[in-house]
């Protein structure tokens, strides 16, 4: 890389790309003007958003006898939905994902030498991956939102509205209210790229703790050790079940984008139209892998403590810490894995794969 991005500025960067829908959790001295206001620009982002999401309801009505607009106007609803089911997720979750976050923070920040060390590896193997997708969400959505410019449309979108939206202001109040919906859809596809720096991290804590545990000297650093290890454990399930269900709202609407983006593709007569729903298409597919490759890598990590406590000096040691290790290594047996039961059996890229081979065929 020619810019070297640190830890602290890959997490600013993440943060920076989902502000604007107000979710990133609140700083833990935040005043109560802060969270005030914090919970009135939410609740009108979201207010805005569910108005628009009638409005293509309607559109869909509408349209119906249009199968090209029909199926354009139920992608961006799906995106729409997204957005809007991700701010309630976020929400509903602040409490849990404000003490992850704020860990996160706090540990990137003091981190020593030797585990920033570990950090900048994760960040140097994500950092650009992260922010071309990230750009690309918002270039896609700007793409959307411009589209009138050269397209013979009056919005952005399709959606009916049960009044006139001619004249001025109206148009220009519409208008915006696209214009800010798809931004906020944008920062909505983006809140996968801070799912994945929670996973990210926490299967670089685990690499860091592997490390420590190769260096065991005596009975004293083991016991710090398994402390760490029981509290990063605990870690991890707060982290999955804070991300478990925006993974699966990425997927069922990834799934739904790329079905209806293929159709689109086969039966829209603008070559605009179908450069439009290609870039959507492989947007749709990028996103699940975004979480499907870290989510793999945390299981992999956490199975790694087994075998980094067996290469450690145990030879000679007094046999309540050879019992020590043992059960150590028998609770690292079982991988920390990323499951929704009943839809997702275990996030992989084998999941992930076998996901889009079945939705492309």
């Amino acid at each position: 890389m020619l810019l070297k991005v640190t830890p602290q500025a890959a997490l600013k960067f993440t943060k920076l790309s989902v502000i604007i829908m107000g979710c990133w959790p609140p700083p833990l001295n935040a005043t109560k003007k802060q969270l005030f206001l914090r919970d009135v620009y939410w609740w009108t982002s979201f207010a805005t958003a569910l108005l628009l999401l009638l409005a293509l309801i309607n559109g869909i009505y509408e349209y119906r006898e249009n199968t090209s607009i029909t199926i354009q106007t139920t992608c961006i609803l799906a995106g729409v939905s997204q957005m809007c089911t991700k701010m309630i997720v976020l929400r509903k979750q602040r409490g849990t994902l404000q003490t992850i976050v704020v860990e996160m923070e706090n540990f990137v920040k003091r981190a020593k030498p030797a585990e920033t060390s570990i950090l900048q590896k994760y960040v140097d193997r994500c950092a650009v991956f992260h922010l071309t997708m990230t750009v690309s969400f918002y270039v896609i959505c700007s793409g959307l939102v411009l589209g009138p410019a050269i397209l013979p449309q009056p919005f952005p979108t399709f959606a009916k509205y049960p009044f006139k939206v001619e004249s001025h202001p109206v148009h220009d109040i519409i208008y915006f209210q696209q214009a800010f919906i798809g931004i906020l859809a944008a920062a909505g596809a983006t809140v996968d790229c801070q799912v994945a720096v929670l996973l990210w991290f926490t299967s670089a804590r685990f690499e860091i703790l592997c490390v420590e545990l190769r260096n065991v000297l005596d009975e004293c650093d083991l016991n710090s050790c398994i402390r760490k290890h029981l509290h990063l454990i605990r870690y991890a399930r707060d982290v999955i079940k804070t991300v478990r269900y925006l993974i699966l709202i990425t997927a069922c609407v990834s799934t739904l984008v790329m079905v209806f983006g293929a159709i689109q593709l086969i039966f829209a007569n603008s070559i605009t139209v179908k450069i439009q729903f290609v870039i959507l298409v492989i947007g749709a597919s990028i996103q699940l892998f975004l979480s499907s490759n870290p989510a793999e890598e945390l299981s992999r990590m956490s199975v790694a403590i087994g075998s980094a406590i067996y290469n450690s000096s145990w030879i000679g040691q007094p046999s309540r810490v050879l019992k020590t290790i043992c059960i150590l290594i028998q609770r690292s047996q079982k991988p920390i894995t990323v499951t929704i039961g009943g839809f997702i059996p275990e996030l992989s890229l084998n999941y992930y794969a076998s996901a889009s081979t079945n939705i492309m065929k």
